[in-house]
């Protein structure tokens, strides 16, 4: 299972949108500049990714979060910015909805003399606090490529067994159609082991393997039919260009894992 966690270089730049501490997410570039707008979930008191987001594009941001009343943008970012007090789900219920429901209803409805509608694509942000795995398991990953350019997920709660389990259940579904091109571990939750078994041909054996992981995950991933070529990225993570700790007061998150995938 640990294997659905392998990083790709995707050949393309990556850019940090967000506060250089928590609430800042990297982009692939290309999956920025092919999206007509940015459907973000989960925004609370911070839009610093979701104002980046109109600054250099100058396209709309979809902000939705059902806990909190409403959203102050910059004057300037008034008229591109549009907040629903709604929240995410795999479901309609009476606090949340599914992403396809809120995009026909916001984005391709009014962007219908845009564009045609294999064209119509958005990036996906999404920190709901674990609410994302009800939202993917009820998710057709393949109508989720087909609008999107770009998934940006935090994960949570990893060092739960139960939740491990899903967790990667949904990851392999993701893989199916996007590149993960880019992981940081939120450092307000701490490592923890994890144990897989593994099969060794030089020693034709199984052997147990450790793995360091965060138990609170960012992933960043690209839509695969954006891509020219990728192959495996064994680079350091954190990277030091573009990372910085969600807690700036502590050390950055323990990576080292993904080299021994």
């Amino acid at each position: 299972m640990i294997n659905q966690l392998s990083v790709f270089n995707v050949k393309l730049p990556k850019i940090r949108f967000g506060y250089p501490w928590d609430g800042g997410y990297i982009i692939a570039i290309q999956a920025l500049c092919q999206s007509e707008a940015l459907f973000s979930y989960g925004v609370g008191n911070d839009i610093s990714l979701e104002v980046d987001y109109i600054e250099a594009t100058n396209k709309k941001a979809y902000l939705f979060d059902h806990t909190i009343d409403n959203v102050i943008f910059p004057a300037w970012a008034c008229d591109k910015g549009i907040f629903t007090k709604e929240g995410l789900s795999g479901k309609k219920t009476r606090d949340t909805d599914h992403f396809f429901s809120h995009y026909d209803k916001y984005f391709q409805n009014e962007s219908e003399d845009l564009l045609s509608s294999s064209q119509k694509k958005v990036l996906f942000k999404c920190d709901v606090e674990g609410c994302e795995y009800e939202f993917l398991l009820n998710t057709d990953m393949q109508k989720m490529s087909e609008i999107t350019t770009g998934l940006l997920f935090e994960f949570h709660n990893l060092k739960d067994p139960e939740t491990r389990k899903i967790f990667f259940e949904c990851i392999e579904k993701i893989n199916k159609y996007f590149y993960l091109c880019h992981v940081h571990g939120n450092n307000y939750s701490s490592n923890f082991n994890y144990f897989e078994d593994r099969f060794s041909p030089e020693l034709n054996k199984n052997y147990t393997e450790k793995f360091s992981i965060p138990s609170d995950i960012e992933l960043s991933f690209v839509n695969k039919k954006l891509v020219i070529e990728a192959f495996r990225d064994f680079r350091d993570y954190p990277s030091k260009s573009l990372d910085k700790p969600n807690n700036p007061s502590a050390p950055d998150s323990d990576l080292s894992f993904l080299k021994k995938i």
